[in-house]
């Protein structure tokens, strides 16, 4: 039997990767839309969730939007409902052996997690991103596209890295912090801080 999922957001490369990991969309939450989106069916705002979980809540969900922030809120959400987590690997991604991911994640295509890598629940590791060794990345974090973890990294949950951004070995980013694109950083960034630049320096909370 054919798997199913629910998609709480309307992401193009989302309906794609179902498209590549041979996923049914029973149907998407979102609020910006309606009707349909890329010929599945929309089936409400969030809100309308409560009311069709009855009939849904047998069909888990993959709660996509970028911000960590907005994740993790949906995913109280729609869990308080009844509704069971999906998580979605693409298969264009090499994942080693050792490595782990939690519930809710997603991993986009051409991504590579190396070794013992840990990935927590509800993750987005984003297209072409490269985490390595031993590196740990924690709950509602957003990777973005093609951004590195050069091993032993630890990245606190509710975090953003940038598009592009590498963070060097044994570098620690704290709970909810942000990591600008292309940003290169060499020593930790405090909890809610934001580091830009190349070397990267903190600047401020986010």
């Amino acid at each position: 039997m054919t798997r199913q999922i629910i998609l709480v957001g309307a992401f193009p490369e989302i309906v794609e990767l179902c498209d590549a990991c041979n996923v049914v969309i029973a149907g998407i939450f979102d609020k910006h839309v309606t009707g349909d989106f890329m010929g599945h069916k929309v089936l409400g705002r969030d809100e309308d969730a409560r009311r069709l979980a009855d009939r849904l809540r047998d069909v888990p969900v993959l709660i996509v939007p970028d911000a960590p922030a907005v994740r993790r809120r949906l995913a109280a959400y729609y869990l308080s409902l009844g509704y069971r987590p999906a998580s979605l690997v693409s298969p264009r991604a090499i994942i080693s052996k050792s490595a782990s991911i939690g519930p809710g994640a997603v991993v986009q295509s051409c991504c590579h997690i190396s070794t013992s890598v840990r990935i927590g629940d509800f993750v987005k590791v984003n297209a072409a991103a490269n985490l390595m060794h031993d590196s740990l990345v924690g709950d509602f974090t957003t990777i973005a596209p093609n951004a590195v973890l050069l091993g032993r990294v630890s990245v606190g949950a509710g975090a953003y890295v940038g598009a592009n951004a590498t963070l060097l070995p044994d570098v620690v980013v704290g709970e909810e912090a942000i990591v600008g694109a292309g940003a290169v950083v060499t020593r930790d960034v405090p909890a809610r801080a934001v580091a830009v630049g190349n070397p990267a320096q903190v600047k401020g909370a986010s």
